[in-house]
This record gives C-alpha cells, sequence and structure tokens, in this order.
C-alpha cells in the first residue's frame, strides 16, 4: 500500500466569527482541522491543505511529515488571530467556491479531502465543485454550525454586533423572534439540504459541545 494525499480545507472567514454558547465556528473549524490533520499523519497518509478567509487562500502541499502538520496548523492560528469585529465580511464573493476550485486544481485522484466550514455563501456552483470533487476523491464535510440557528431564545435581549454596527433584538417579542429563528435555522437546513444532494458524507458539528467528543461520536456512527 502507499500512503495517499489528503487535503484539510479550513474556513476562518468572518461568517465563521460568531458564537452564542461555548465557543465561535471560527475556533472549533480549526480545533476539527488540527485533529484531523494528525489523524491523517498518524494513519501514515501525507497532510496538507487549505486555509481561507473572505481575501486570501493559502496553500500548504501534502508532504508526510510532522513539520507540515505544524506548518499546516500554524497556518491556521495566523488566519485564525487575524479575525476581528471589524473585519469586512465578503460572503457574497464566492470565496467558498474559489477554493474549491483551487482544491479540485490541486486534487486529482485517490485524495482525502476533508472540508471543515460553516458553508456560508454556498450555491448551486458549489454543489457542482463538490459533486467533481468527489468523483475522484474521498470527501468528507463538516459542518460547523451555532445552536443559535436551531433554538432562538425567547426571553430577554440578544446584542448582535458586527464591526461597529451593534443591534439589540427584543427575543420576548413573537415578531422578531419567529422571522429570526426561520431565517437562521432555514439558512442551516438549506446548506445542509445542499451538501446532501452532493453525496458527500456531511457531520454536523456544533459550537456548544466538544469537538473532539462530537468527531469521535460521529465518526463511530459511520463504521
Amino acid at each position: 500500500e502507499r500512503d495517499r494525499p489528503a487535503l484539510i480545507v479550513v474556513d476562518q472567514r468572518m461568517s465563521m466569527f460568531f458564537g452564542s454558547v461555548r465557543s465561535f465556528k471560527s475556533a472549533v473549524a480549526a480545533e476539527l482541522a488540527a485533529l484531523a490533520a494528525w489523524m491523517v499523519f498518524n494513519a501514515g497518509d501525507r497532510v496538507g491543505g487549505l486555509v481561507f478567509n473572505d481575501e486570501r487562500i493559502d496553500s500548504v502541499g501534502p508532504l508526510r511529515s510532522r513539520k507540515r502538520v505544524e506548518t499546516l496548523c500554524s497556518r491556521i492560528v495566523q488566519q485564525n488571530t487575524a479575525l476581528s469585529a471589524g473585519n469586512p465580511d465578503h460572503e457574497a464573493d464566492g470565496q467558498l467556491d474559489k477554493v474549491l476550485q483551487q482544491c479540485l486544481a490541486l486534487a486529482g485522484h485517490d485524495h482525502l479531502i476533508c472540508i471543515v466550514s460553516d458553508f456560508a455563501g454556498a450555491g448551486e456552483r458549489t454543489l457542482q465543485l463538490m459533486r467533481q470533487l468527489s468523483a475522484h476523491n474521498d470527501v468528507i464535510a463538516l459542518q460547523v454550525y451555532d445552536p443559535l440557528a436551531l433554538n432562538v431564545p425567547d426571553t430577554g435581549h440578544l446584542m448582535v454586533t458586527q464591526g461597529q454596527l451593534q443591534v439589540e433584538l427584543a427575543v420576548q417579542k413573537r415578531q422578531v423572534r419567529q422571522p429570526l429563528g426561520d431565517f437562521l435555522g432555514g439558512r442551516l437546513k438549506d446548506v445542509a439540504s445542499l451538501l446532501r444532494r452532493s453525496q458527500v458524507p456531511l457531520l454536523m458539528i456544533s459550537t456548544a459541545l466538544p469537538a473532539v467528543d462530537q468527531l469521535r461520536d460521529e465518526l463511530g456512527r459511520r463504521r
């Protein structure tokens, strides 16, 4: 048997800079990516990846080397610590599709591709690229989500901020809570549905629980 190359694709866009309970999505994605990289390395395979935010994509070529895994983790840390509430948000600019296109150019055949993201901005082009990637490679998607998308609180006030913009929402009011819940929950379900249409295995990871426990449970369930 020969070792195969693996690409860990890690999302550190502004859409990931959010958390309502335990951790930000960006932090959970960073942890999942590090876990995946070390799992692949310990299995004897080559490790590389793509780490991206709203403005740049860092590429690390696959190599069976502890130093290469450390380099990938270092790039993840750099982009994670660069996240700030004042950063611009370019979700509509198609950065996710650009990363998948670059991934497609790097991964010819027989790669393992692990994509860790909230998949914000995913659309039909994303679906097409996911299908192309999975045609000749093993692809797995880890969709990181915040539980607020599934359960908006029904009492008190919710403070939402992005950069200098700050809004307080009175979620105890039905006319506020229901549209917000419909928007957040609908968006999460739409992305999950799109990923399932690509027939790429999908693991749903919550920011409210330890990432390692969820990953262990999901992988055990799939076996």
